[in-house]
């Protein structure tokens, strides 16, 4: 297997504190025998196997496995990137576009984060959070887990912009507003709830989302 092109894009960000290596996973050996275990995330429902992101991830356990994790978005902007969390075990996978955490000594526990296609991700430490953004809403990740997912904030194009103490704030396009073309959107940083109002129609000013 060749490297593709996804791969020698991928970016790799391990700057919080972990206990696991990864290593993007070139070529088959000459045997046509991998020497560890091959794991599909997530297992695929109607065949053997699909195509995805091949890492290989050794644990602070001594365990490797090589994990080909689901592409999710077939075109840009989606991305690939692995990201290490607040729990030191565990390592953000994103495959263009789709964002896995997965326990780096226990493979089979995993979680997909329910935003696509991912176009960024944030850490930010003092919440105990990592942060996802796709178009049009926000999914947050702490350490119980998925901590939130925000209803939808804008229209498309969403942008983090700033983050407080108690929200995370940004821009998005709005094709209502003839002279910016853009909307803002405010979320409280603890449960992910939209702290403005949606756009609302014209005629019977309900809410457009």
């Amino acid at each position: 297997m060749l490297l593709t092109e996804e791969m020698r894009m991928l970016n790799v960000d391990l700057a919080l504190p972990h206990s696991y290596a990864v290593e993007e996973f070139g070529e088959l050996p000459g045997t046509g025998v991998l020497p560890f275990p091959v794991i599909y995330i997530p297992p695929p429902k109607t065949r053997p196997e699909h195509s995805g992101l091949w890492l290989k991830i050794s644990s602070e356990t001594g365990k490797c496995w090589i994990g080909v994790f689901a592409f999710g978005y077939s075109s840009p902007p989606a991305f690939s990137r692995v990201v290490s969390t607040l729990d030191r075990n565990r390592v953000c996978v994103i495959s263009n576009g789709a964002a896995y955490i997965v326990k780096a000594d226990e493979p089979a526990v995993w979680q997909q984060i329910p935003v696509l296609p991912v176009l960024d991700v944030r850490s930010f430490p003092e919440h105990q959070l990592l942060v996802f953004s796709d178009f049009i809403r926000l999914a947050a990740y702490g350490s119980n887990g998925l901590a939130w997912r925000s209803p939808r904030v804008c229209w498309d194009e969403l942008k983090i912009l700033k983050v407080t103490s108690d929200t995370i704030e940004g821009t998005g396009y709005d094709p209502t507003n003839s002279i910016t073309s853009e909307s803002r959107f405010a979320v409280d940083i603890e449960t992910g709830r939209s702290l403005l109002p949606p756009p609302t129609t014209r005629t019977d000013g309900k809410p457009i989302w």
